[in-house]
């Protein structure tokens, strides 16, 4: 699909470092919007002196989510912007955030007046129309960029003492977020549970939280045969399930790395060593 980039505004810095304009929806444009619309801030502050920021950037855990913003995220602005993101790690107590981020008006007007991403709060976001009238393909890497991001695969041991049941779950405050995931899903022949503004409490604020779920072993399988995930934080879990039938809970993505290699005994979790 061809995008209409006229209402694209450029800074000086843009045009100095050779920013770059997307002026075709892509596959990996798509995965990107995906990754924004779970993990990615955007705004533009004005001061009084006159200088305009407009700041974008992606935040995730430091240890199970460095390599992604290296090795994916540092990688896909490069090709689609011609934009070097920065990285940044927080090792601060109670932190342990990597944020990736860059400043540009170039591409905060693309996302927003060509993408129709919103700025500043996404508490009632809604997938870009362009994602929801485009071909299977830009809403499946769509998904996979919002599942990579915001999506969590858990393996829960319902009967049995492993943890060896499938469950990939997302939550969102937007309502209008979680009824358009649900319709892609569906349209893909998946089979989504779902439960509306259910509230809980995130840092002593009462919030409402609309999640979808996969559940059980069929709906696993497609998710990797249709979508599949780029995060080596979901795919080691899959992995691990993949190769022992179970995979513990609470792991870090350190940890599942080394059962993976065997230098970790996977049982250890359990309290047993086989």
């Amino acid at each position: 699909m061809k995008l209409d980039i006229s209402k694209v505004e450029f800074s000086r810095t843009d045009i100095k470092k050779d920013l770059k304009i997307p002026s075709t929806l892509t596959p990996e444009l798509s995965y990107l919007i995906g990754i924004h619309i779970g993990d990615g801030t955007m705004n533009i502050y004005r001061r009084n002196d006159g200088f305009n920021g407009h700041p974008i950037g992606y935040s995730g855990h430091l240890i199970d989510e460095k390599e992604f913003h290296i090795k994916i995220i540092k990688p896909i602005f490069k090709g689609l912007f011609n934009r070097e993101i920065n990285i940044r790690f927080d090792r601060r107590k109670n932190h342990s955030c990597i944020h990736s981020y860059t400043n540009s008006k170039g591409i905060i007007t693309f996302f927003n007046r060509v993408i129709g991403i919103p700025l500043g709060s996404k508490k009632d976001i809604h997938i870009p129309e362009i994602i929801r009238k485009s071909n299977m393909r830009i809403k499946r890497e769509f998904i996979k960029g919002l599942g990579d991001t915001e999506f969590s695969l858990v393996f829960k041991r319902r009967y049995r003492n492993k943890h060896y049941y499938p469950v990939i779950s997302f939550s969102t405050q937007s309502k209008n977020l979680q009824k358009e995931v649900i319709d892609i899903l569906t349209e893909m022949r998946f089979n989504p549970r779902h439960i509306s503004e259910y509230p809980t409490f995130r840092n002593g604020k009462q919030l409402f939280i609309n999640q979808i779920n996969l559940n059980g072993l069929d709906n696993l399988n497609q998710w990797m045969k249709k979508i599949g995930f780029n995060s080596t934080k979901h795919m080691t879990k899959y992995q691990i399930w993949k190769k022992h039938g179970f995979c513990p809970s609470k792991t870090n993505i350190l940890e599942r790395q080394k059962i993976l290699k065997g230098e970790i005994d996977i049982n250890s979790f359990y309290g047993a060593v086989a």
